[in-house]
Formats: structure tokens, C-alpha cells, sequence
């Protein structure tokens, strides 16, 4: 397993290096391996009810988009590139109420089986649409979120992101990167810049949502590595919790993110808290999840994107429910984004 893993960041460094990979890679019995893969280095699609995505789309999307024209529009372009029709996604546009399904973060291929992707950085060309919110400045968020006025984490006012979203209709793809300005209190104001390359993922429904997370090192201002399996005496990338929509450790009712363990969730906390003082087992590595969320309803329609930044005041070892309970900060802009056409720039 750890052999595949090193097949796979080794492609990673490859295609940074502007050598294309072209190929798709899928598993038909997709293992924790390739589930923290895909979701920490590729945007990966999702399908699922969430307040969040509904506060967020009728909020924004929904004020500049006619429902009604819309729906037109998804059933017209899912028959031209024969993509199936998301209903769910349809209904959180447009503000109405659906049943709730569980969270996961996979990818729906066109014959309708959940498969994860591997690594994919398709060269953008003339049919591709850009997605592009320029650099935000994020704010911090209230409600189940920690105030960061204690022992702050984050310099307020100087947390920044920007997110680039290609989407190919074409060959049915989507990729981006999220470019993050993190400037910590706990470092003495430094500020650690990163651009995060996130792989493909196959569109297969229309409207289309998609999420990109991963943990950025304070140390290094580097992604944690993918090389190794992740455990507490490590710097290794942890193994992500399940999707929802926010792409955040809280989820939109304040319970905590839903992990396929115990010891999933543990490596997490670790990796992003900032406690300091007590015994060894308490103090965290100090580093930040970097997270954006997307979504559009169609072809060239006006897309609703999201970045965000968390940490935490809580222990490394607290409980699931003591670790989120107003201790995690989280830092997030949301903006509608404007289609346009790849000029080859």
C-alpha cells in the first residue's frame, strides 16, 4: 500500500513539473488509501443535502440565476453532453427542502458506480471555462465557530485565498487550485503563501459540485506529504473526514465531521491544533486545513465558490465533540463567480 502511494505522489511531482498525465486511474474496491488521495489532492465531486450548500446557493446563486430558466438550461446541456440531471442539486438552488442523505466523498461515474479517482491535471484549451474569484480576503465566522479572541491563532483582517476553477464540458472534467495566504498569530505574524493543485474529477450530473481540502504544513507552508501512512508521531497528510458540503471540521448543525475511525479523526485533530501548555499528548502540530467548495448549475452559468481556513484551540487528544465545540476557528469567503472562456493566457 505504501509502495502505491509513492507511485502516486511521485506522478503528483511529475505533472508539477509540467509533464502531462493523461490517463485516468480508478479502483474497483477503493481502499482509506485512495479515498485520502483523491480527496486531499484532486477536487472531488459530491452529491449530497447539506444547510450549508442551501444557505449558500439560495443566498447567492439562486439571486442571480432564474430557477425556472435554469432548469431549461441543465436539461437542454445535459442531453447536448450527455450528463445526467442532479435533482438534489437542482432543489438546493432553488431553495427547497430535500431528504437528507449521508455524507461521502466520491465521484459518480457515468454508469452510475462510486469510484475514487486518482490523479489527473488535464492542459486547459479553448473549450475549457474558467472560474476565477481573484484574491479574497476571508473573514472569520461566528455561530459554532470559536471567536479566536484568546490565545488568537489567525491575524484578523489578513487571511487570504483565491480559487481557479477549470471545468472542460467537452471531456467532461473539472480541476483547479487554491491559492492560500495564511498569516498566524502563533508564528509571530509570518505569513505562509501556498497554491494548492487540485486533480480532476469527472463530471458526470448537472448542476455540479465539487470540494478541495487539504492540511498545510505551518512548518514547511507546504502541503503535508502523501508519502507514508499518517499516525500521531508524523507529519503525514491525515486521512480526511467524510464530505459535506462546507469542507470544514464542523458540520453545518455543530457536530463534528464524521471520520471512518476513531484513529482518523485523532491524526486530524492533532495535525491542526494549536493548544499549547499541558502534557505532550495535548499540543498539535499547529497547522492550518486549507479548504473550497464550488458549484454551478451549468454550461458558462454563474458558479458559487468558497475558501476557507480552520484551526483549532482544542486539545490533540480531546474528544470528537470537545475538539469542534467552540474551539475551531474558521476563516471563509463565499462569491459568485463569473464563467469565462480559456483564452490560452
Amino acid at each position: 500500500m505504501k509502495s502505491l502511494k509513492i507511485i502516486i505522489f511521485t506522478s503528483l511531482l511529475t505533472v508539477l513539473n509540467c509533464i502531462a498525465v493523461l490517463s485516468d486511474i480508478t479502483a474497483s474496491a477503493p481502499t482509506n488509501l485512495i479515498q485520502q488521495i483523491a480527496s486531499s489532492s484532486s477536487y472531488t465531486s459530491t452529491s449530497q443535502n447539506t444547510e450549508a450548500i442551501v444557505k449558500q446557493v439560495e443566498n447567492i446563486t439562486s439571486s442571480v440565476v432564474n430557477v425556472k430558466e435554469l432548469r431549461k438550461t441543465v436539461e437542454k446541456d445535459a442531453k447536448a453532453f450527455g450528463l445526467a440531471i442532479n435533482e438534489d442539486a437542482l432543489a438546493r438552488m432553488s431553495g427547497q427542502t430535500i431528504a437528507k442523505k449521508k455524507s461521502g466523498t466520491v465521484t459518480i461515474s457515468a454508469d452510475g458506480d462510486n469510484v475514487y479517482e486518482t490523479l489527473e491535471f488535464p492542459e486547459p484549451n479553448l473549450d475549457t471555462i474558467v472560474y476565477d474569484t481573484g484574491m479574497m480576503t476571508l473573514t472569520k465566522e461566528g455561530g459554532h465557530y470559536n471567536d479566536d479572541s484568546s490565545n488568537t491563532i489567525f491575524v484578523a483582517g489578513a487571511q487570504k485565498a483565491r480559487v481557479k476553477v477549470f471545468i472542460d464540458f467537452k471531456r467532461k472534467k473539472q480541476w483547479g487550485s487554491v491559492e492560500s495566504q495564511i498569516k498566524l498569530s502563533t508564528l509571530g505574524g509570518d505569513t505562509i503563501t501556498n497554491t494548492l493543485e487540485g486533480g480532476a474529477t469527472t463530471i458526470a450530473e448537472l448542476p455540479f459540485e465539487s470540494e478541495l481540502i487539504n492540511v498545510i504544513s505551518s512548518t514547511t507552508g507546504k502541503p503535508l506529504s502523501l508519502i507514508g501512512n499518517p499516525t500521531l508521531a508524523n507529519d503525514i497528510e491525515p486521512f480526511l473526514f467524510s464530505s459535506h458540503s462546507l469542507a470544514s471540521l464542523v458540520k453545518a448543525d455543530g457536530n463534528p465531521a464524521d471520520y471512518d475511525s476513531g484513529d482518523e479523526r485523532k491524526n486530524m485533530q492533532k495535525a491542526i491544533s494549536h493548544s499549547t501548555g499541558g502534557a505532550a499528548a495535548t499540543l498539535g502540530d499547529k497547522n492550518i486545513l486549507v479548504g473550497a467548495s464550488f458549484s454551478t448549475g451549468s454550461v458558462g452559468t454563474p458558479g458559487t465558490t468558497t475558501a476557507s481556513f480552520e484551526a483549532s484551540h482544542a486539545a490533540a487528544n480531546a474528544l470528537a465533540s470537545d475538539f469542534v465545540n467552540d474551539k475551531v476557528v474558521r476563516y471563509s469567503k463565499t462569491v459568485t463567480t463569473t464563467a469565462s472562456k480559456y483564452t490560452g493566457d
